[in-house]
């Protein structure tokens, strides 16, 4: 832990000049990118978890414009001034449209700036949310139906349900009687905690049919009831 301050505290001076040609925009679909392209340099555009697919940009215009290269593999711009300006000349600002891999479309508005090579991250919230969302959804069933599986066992809390417990009224299911005990709900799964009661003399046998059909489950999860018969209680 010393070590990491000391050299947390001895790089603090470098890192306060990369971090000035380090420019952030959050931009969503559809807006625009503001800032500052490099005059004299090479200026980096990037793209957060993602890539830049196809360009429009303007040709011609007064002053000395900005060319711009797309690196294929990366999915980053470069962008460079086209010449150097004459005598008086103004430098042009540099103007385009980014449409994405993800989809996603940008106006990119660059103010031209006496500034070394400089680099721009462009950041799209929305972008963020759904690959979260997506993670979330592509994680295992089967983990999630265990969880739920065994908090219902242990008639534990389960973050991201909700739990209810009714008042407990029993129902026929072919010859044994059935009644839910609690409901565990999220988004995703529902689970349901049964109680089952044989009323009659014999041994009643215990049919997955029996279960499913009668608390109708939002999802099939690939769990079976048991199969053994229910004794008389």
């Amino acid at each position: 832990m010393i070590r990491t301050l000391l050299i947390s505290v001895t790089s603090a001076a470098c890192l306060s000049a990369a971090a000035h040609a380090q420019q952030i925009v959050e931009a969503s679909d559809g807006g625009v990118v503001t800032g500052y392209v490099s005059a004299s340099g090479i200026t980096r555009l990037r793209f957060t978890s993602d890539a830049a697919a196809s360009v429009q940009m303007a040709e011609g215009g007064e002053g000395a414009g900005f060319s711009l290269q797309h690196e294929p593999a990366t999915g980053d711009l470069y962008l460079t001034l086209g010449r150097l300006p004459r005598q008086g000349e103004a430098i042009g600002a540099a103007s385009f449209f980014v449409t994405t891999r993800a989809g996603y479309t940008y106006q990119v508005e660059l103010a031209a700036k006496a500034t070394p090579s400089t680099q721009i991250e462009v950041r799209n919230p929305d972008l963020a949310r759904r690959q979260t969302e997506q993670a979330l959804s592509e994680t295992s069933l089967d983990d999630a139906v265990v969880a739920l599986t065994r908090a219902m066992w242990a008639g534990a809390l389960l973050d991201g349900y909700e739990i209810k417990r009714p008042v407990v009224r029993e129902r026929a299911a072919g010859t044994l009687r059935l009644a839910v005990r609690a409901t565990y709900e999220s988004d995703a799964l529902q689970g349901r905690v049964l109680m089952a009661r044989n009323p009659s003399r014999g041994d009643a046998p215990a049919r997955s049919r029996l279960f499913r059909t009668w608390s109708q489950p939002r999802m099939k999860t690939g769990l079976e009831p048991p199969r053994h018969p229910v004794r008389r209680v």
